[in-house]
Formats: structure tokens, C-alpha cells, sequence
């Protein structure tokens, strides 16, 4: 996080102050999540209706959302999320959750020209979310095998993990480019064939 650099410092929950560069002060967020996360409970959209609107993203720390679709198929290892375990808007509260999050979170993650690789060790199948925006082109494979895109916390993705040491892998593929390159062959074959005759 950086900022303006001023004669008093802003009140930032959850920021340390690191050094200022180029008239610019820089903060560590303290709650830092590393890329690749599990959980133990979901939210259902009934359950996101209900919450502070504007507080929607402490819900998510708390708890994955998912569609009802994604529900069903992955509540055999997640609960819904106790009234009980309802997350507090606080600073402390917060603090908190991006601690529980950083329990299972991926041992490695590289990205390349094509997608992203990671690696992870669960104690027992999960969802792994990873916040990268949900796109049709993805594709996703665990250990080798094909494995379903959840879209998750409203637009991000997810997929199903077993327990012990695991490779995910994420390749991404624009939507429709075999087709249009197949078709711009079609149409250039098409000229050639009217410029000959």
C-alpha cells in the first residue's frame, strides 16, 4: 500500500509502516493472504443477502461463496457457516481471519504465458480458491486429471483438492481463437480461389 507521504501518518487498520520512497510512504499489510487458500465453510447467496453490504469482503475471509450448483457439489467437504462463526467487523476480527486463511495455503505458485502452477499439502480435500478472475477460457487440472472451476467469492475461481501433496495446474485458452483462426484459413483460401479464377 502506498501513500502520499504527509506530515501525519493515516489511521490504516491492519498496515505497518515500511519506509518512505520518492515522497511516498509504504505500508505492509499485515494480513496478507499468500496466493492459493483453503476453507472449512461456505455462504450461499441466501446467506451473502443477509450480510452488511459493504462488509461483503470480511464475509468472504470467513467463508467461500459459491452458487448454489457449486454448493451441492462441494458440501460433502464444507459446512455452511455457523451463525455463531458470523465474522466481526473489527480490525482484530479481520486480523484473525487472514490468520485461519494462511493455515493451508499453496507451498508455491508460478505463473507463465499460459496460466499458473501450484502446489499444496491439505490434511484433507478442499476447495483451493485463488484469486484470479473467473474466464471460460481457464481450464484446470489436479494431479494430471481434468477437475471443475467453481466460481467463487463473486467472480474469482476455486477447485476441488485431494488430501495429501497435490499439483494444480490453470491453463487459460481465449475463448473461440481455434475457430477464428481456422476461419480467417477459410477465408483466405476462399480469396486465393476467386483471385486465381
Amino acid at each position: 500500500l502506498v501513500y502520499e507521504s504527509r506530515e501525519e501518518d493515516p489511521d490504516i487498520g491492519g498496515f505497518t509502516y515500511v519506509a518512505t520512497e520518492n515522497g511516498l510512504k509504504i505500508y505492509e499489510n499485515e494480513n496478507f493472504i499468500p496466493m492459493g487458500f483453503t476453507y472449512d465453510y461456505y455462504v450461499d447467496q441466501e446467506a451473502l443477502d443477509a450480510y452488511n453490504k459493504s462488509k461483503r469482503d470480511v464475509l468472504m475471509a470467513a467463508a467461500i461463496y459459491l452458487d448454489d450448483e457449486a454448493v451441492v457439489r462441494n458440501r460433502d467437504i464444507l459446512a455452511p457457516l455457523p451463525e455463531d462463526h458470523m465474522p466481526s467487523l473489527s480490525d482484530a476480527g479481520l486480523a484473525k481471519l487472514a490468520q485461519e486463511r494462511r493455515q493451508h495455503t499453496c507451498k508455491a505458485f508460478t505463473r507463465d504465458n499460459t496460466g499458473f502452477t501450484a502446489e499444496i499439502d491439505l490434511d484433507r480435500e478442499n476447495l483451493v480458491f485463488f484469486s484470479v478472475p473467473y474466464d471460460k477460457g481457464f481450464s484446470a487440472q489436479v494431479n494430471g486429471e481434468d477437475a471443475v472451476i467453481e466460481k467463487a467469492n463473486a467472480g474469482f475461481m476455486a477447485v476441488r483438492v485431494p488430501a495429501g501433496s497435490s499439483t494444480i495446474r490453470f491453463t487459460y485458452q481465449t475463448p473461440g481463437l481455434h475457430l477464428g483462426m481456422l476461419a480467417t484459413l477459410g477465408a483466405a483460401g476462399g480469396i486465393a480461389c476467386y483471385i486465381l479464377i
